[in-house]
């Protein structure tokens, strides 16, 4: 056999880890990933389905972008088709503008702890990925100003972050991020794929110039298997990023969905307002227990610091109460910490049933 070229590929793609072959125990309640824990209505299902059976399956979408929901995401935020660009979750679209914007060596300021892929992605097309650390004392706030500085001595390409943070489930002030915006000789690229938790809406920020909104179907609309996500910017930016999305990023099932669920879009803030609940009434019955923290959430999930059994813990909600939720070891800062997705009330209750047999006085 010949030798294979591994040279070929770019160093920022072979120096990162494999892809291990994961699967999800489905006899486990799954609330390690922030999904919904209400599935997309049954009726809406079916509704979506009736409009896909009258689609022509052996042919591709009648366009390279789907316009008929960029239409749809534009007016729902009152902005022009030309702000807006969808593809394959809001995942993909931080491929895409790092895709866009990164040449091996740039720097990516980000804060941390946040989500992972901003490093992961940083690292693919060989960028740097400068951290600046949150400080848990005061809450996880975002540092305006130390990110500010970490763009102008790194002369990044790119500030990313999540607003509300993941993991840390924090909201941080429109005007901080404005501030930053202004402050920086770069883009910012706002991550709200929890948007909806808060009633937040950034798009006035878009006006500067210098702002990417990333936001997803995943969480709010319950579609995080349909993978849907869109971009909202200035029109020069977006017109440079739907160069960088796959041409056809959307199925016509994907597409279809995501219709639907915009037309129905009040069905979907009622299951929202249950998630805030449920959200608001663990984290009270957590907080009561001693040696367990729980951050202040704008998400779908609440973060806790546990006393020094965090690995007993997790292997007890597993066994014992059949849960599954997130070890964030992944970030060292938070070595001492889980996250939690919010759940059904059944759900919710057997997370406080595991955390009370383990940390009940």
């Amino acid at each position: 056999m010949q030798q294979e070229r591994l040279d070929a590929i770019r160093l920022g793609v072979r120096s990162a880890g494999p892809v291990r072959r994961d699967r999800v125990d489905e006899a486990l309640h799954r609330l390690q990933w922030n999904e919904s824990p209400y599935d997309f209505p049954a009726d809406l299902k079916e509704e979506a389905l009736r409009r896909l059976a009258s689609l022509p399956w052996s042919r591709y979408p009648l366009s390279g972008r789907p316009w008929p929901l960029i239409d749809a995401l534009a007016a729902r935020f009152r902005l022009s088709p030309e702000q807006v660009v969808v593809s394959e979750g809001s995942s993909d679209l931080i491929r895409a503008v790092m895709a866009a914007t990164l040449q091996p060596g740039d720097s990516v300021v980000m804060p941390t702890p946040t989500f992972m892929l901003y490093r992961l992605n940083a690292h693919l097309y060989e960028g740097s990925g400068v951290q600046v650390p949150l400080d848990a004392t005061s809450g996880f706030c975002l540092p305006v100003e130390a990110l500010a500085e970490a763009a102008r001595k790194h002369n990044a390409r790119l500030v990313a972050l999540c607003a509300p943070n993941n993991p840390t489930g924090t909201r941080y002030a429109e005007a901080d991020l404005r501030r930053l915006a202004a402050s920086i000789p770069s883009l910012l690229v706002i991550d709200e794929a929890y948007a909806e938790f808060c009633d937040q809406n950034l798009t006035g920020l878009l006006e500067l110039g210098n702002v990417i909104l990333l936001r997803t179907f995943s969480k709010f609309y319950a579609m995080a298997g349909a993978r849907v996500g869109y971009a909202l910017a200035a029109p020069t930016l977006a017109a440079e990023l739907q160069k960088v999305v796959t041409v056809f990023p959307l199925s016509v099932f994907s597409e279809t969905v995501a219709l639907v669920a915009l037309e129905h879009h009040e069905r979907f803030l009622a299951m929202r307002d249950r998630v805030v609940a449920e959200r608001e009434r663990l984290a009270a019955a957590l907080a009561q227990l001693p040696g367990v923290i729980v951050y202040p959430s704008a998400t779908n999930f609440l973060l806790v610091a546990v006393n020094g059994r965090k690995q007993a813990l997790l292997e007890h909600l597993r066994d014992r109460r059949r849960v599954q939720i997130s070890d964030v070891a992944a970030y060292p800062e938070l070595a001492h910490c889980v996250r939690i997705s919010v759940g059904t009330p059944e759900q919710n209750d057997l997370v406080i049933q595991g955390f009370t047999e383990m940390f009940g006085e």
